[in-house]
């Protein structure tokens, strides 16, 4: 079902364009960033210019902090063998400084000027962002800055946190008022990149970020009571990326990364397309060449001989350590002795950190969902920048399919059956996947594959059992956008079939992240925490036993 097409999105792209040459360099859009020399000011523009820059910063954003949720729950490669050396605090100044110093100052000073005239649509679109950041940032650090911070006018230099549950509670509360902007009937903005001046959809992906911050707060009574949120595929919450490799570039970060001079830039997880090479049922999952492209027909050591130069581990009587030799979890390819062969799927293990060898033209590289690269076709041919879709890709922020999981997940607890939300979740995130290029996946393929995971599920003989059946897809379908991925594992612990880590014992599985070494080192009120074992508020009797 092709709900994205070029044609489609051309006056989008054509705008995204637009507005990154007006209002920032290349530089500006790396998060990396402390300062921005581009920032506006109320007196330089209007809320319109404000709020072009805060979608775009807001749709990379998600994509790092996607990222990094992605890595741990494999659905990404990790590199690192022991978690509290994975992610540094200096590695996350740039997304803390993108959220305070760029979008949430942005839209403090869009908020002044769309008062003055009456915006309540570009106020309700802030307000939409500014939630989804509060909580992602509670997710990750627990306790922020949040009534002091953005008062450096008010000689306010060294802002205290709130508390991780009031930050929640005011972003719910954020959202309730988007959603009365939103119902307001003001003027609609020139560009609004992801539901192009339907104040509709907006107020759905409102309700369905509150419905999953209750999920993670356990209040399945609110979290049932909102009805009008994305059930379909038509209302998902995303952002379409453009194909130009010019300053500025538009095209998917996932893309740039994979479709390079020298070949692949990034190393696909073992785990996931191990899974999805298997399927259920002797089914192997219809998406897998829409997620990922090979760039050969075999990989070495397991479809054909070994090749110690660029793939060392698939050698003959290579050390595998004990917890990956299970026949639930993969080593060094996405296969093992009782899996289907490995058909040149060249990806890396959870936490393998060693050096990288010639490979750029051999590895997996991301395929046309959701970063807009190349459908595998079978040709297996070495790709490099401009192939495939060149990037014409999408970042997802909330898709319809991950509402029905959550829903599943709710009737879990709540003492019902998930069978049905689970299914109709994976039917749309099954029928979401063409949407951006590549042939159209048959019906057939789609009823196949169901049929086969329902098989499965019936034959599960417990509630476990289903629930790693229900994650394994929930955490496929995120791909693209980890953050929940990363909530889902840490509030329930399923799938207990991930990978474990190539390292026997990498410590525990970091339950927060540090803070950015920006923050801590530039506010006295601030304290970086000693490890990653503290919890969150709402994960405070969260699963211990993860890997």
């Amino acid at each position: 079902m092709k709900l994205i097409t070029m044609k489609n999105s051309k006056n989008i792209l054509t705008l995204f364009l637009c507005v990154l040459f007006t209002l920032v360099s290349c530089d500006t859009l790396e998060l990396d960033l402390t300062e921005n020399p581009n920032a506006l000011s109320p007196n330089q523009a209007d809320a319109g210019f404000f709020l072009n820059s805060i979608q775009i910063d807001f749709a990379f954003w998600v994509s790092s902090m996607g990222d990094r949720g992605g890595e741990l729950t494999r659905i990404n490669y990790m590199s690192g063998r022991t978690y509290n050396n994975v992610y540094s605090p200096d590695s996350w100044n740039g997304v803390w400084s993108s959220a305070y110093r760029g979008m949430l100052e942005d839209i403090r000073l869009m908020n002044i000027l769309a008062d003055e005239a009456g915006l309540t649509y570009h106020r309700g679109m802030g307000k939409v962002f500014q939630a989804y950041i509060l909580l992602t940032l509670v997710d990750y650090f627990g306790d922020i800055p949040y009534t002091e911070a953005l008062q450096g006018a008010e000689a306010i230099l060294n802002p205290v946190s709130d508390s991780g549950e009031s930050v929640y509670n005011a972003a719910i509360s954020t959202l309730e008022s988007a959603i009365s902007d939103f119902n307001s009937g003001g003027p609609v903005p020139s560009n609004d990149y992801y539901y192009q001046g339907d104040a509709d959809k907006w107020i759905k992906a409102a309700n369905s970020i509150k419905k999953k911050a209750l999920l993670n707060l356990g209040d399945f009574s609110n979290y049932n009571s909102i009805t009008n949120y994305i059930v379909n595929p038509s209302d998902d919450f995303q952002f379409v990326w453009g194909t130009s490799p010019a300053t500025p570039d538009t095209r998917h970060p996932l893309y740039r990364s994979n479709y390079t001079s020298t070949g692949g830039g990034e190393y696909m997880s073992n785990w996931l397309m191990f899974n999805m090479i298997n399927g259920h049922a002797s089914n192997t999952d219809p998406r897998i060449n829409y997620y990922f492209y090979r760039q050969v027909d075999n990989t070495p050591g397991f479809d054909s001989s070994a090749d110690e130069e660029v793939l060392e581990c698939g050698l003959p009587g290579y050390y595998v350590p004990p917890q990956l030799r299970g026949s639930d979890t993969p080593f060094c390819a996405p296969t093992n002795s009782s899996s289907k062969p490995a058909n040149g799927y060249w990806g890396r293990d959870h936490g393998n950190d060693n050096g990288i060898p010639p490979d750029g033209f051999k590895r997996t590289l991301r395929g046309v969902y959701p970063s807009g690269g190349a459908f595998d076709d079978e040709s297996f041919e070495g790709k490099v920048d401009g192939d495939g879709l060149g990037g014409f890709g999408i970042t997802p922020i909330l898709l319809s399919s991950w509402m029905h999981f959550m829903n599943a997940e709710v009737n879990v607890n709540t003492g019902g059956d998930p069978t049905n939300e689970t299914l109709i979740a994976l039917e749309q995130a099954l029928i979401k996947t063409d949407d951006i290029g590549g042939p159209e996946l048959s019906d057939e393929n789609v009823s196949n594959y169901i049929a086969a995971f329902t098989s499965d599920w019936n034959a599960s003989s417990s509630t476990e059992e289903k629930l790693d059946m229900w994650a394994t897809e929930f955490f496929i379908s995120l791909t693209g956008n980890g953050i929940d991925a990363y909530n889902s594992y840490r509030r329930n612990g399923y799938p207990r079939s991930l990978q474990p880590n190539i390292e026997p014992d990498p410590g525990q599985f970091p339950l927060i992240q540090y803070y950015p070494a920006n923050y801590v080192n530039t506010n006295k009120n601030a304290d970086q925490r000693s490890s990653k074992t503290e919890r969150v508020f709402w994960n405070s009797d969260g699963p211990t036993s993860l890997k």
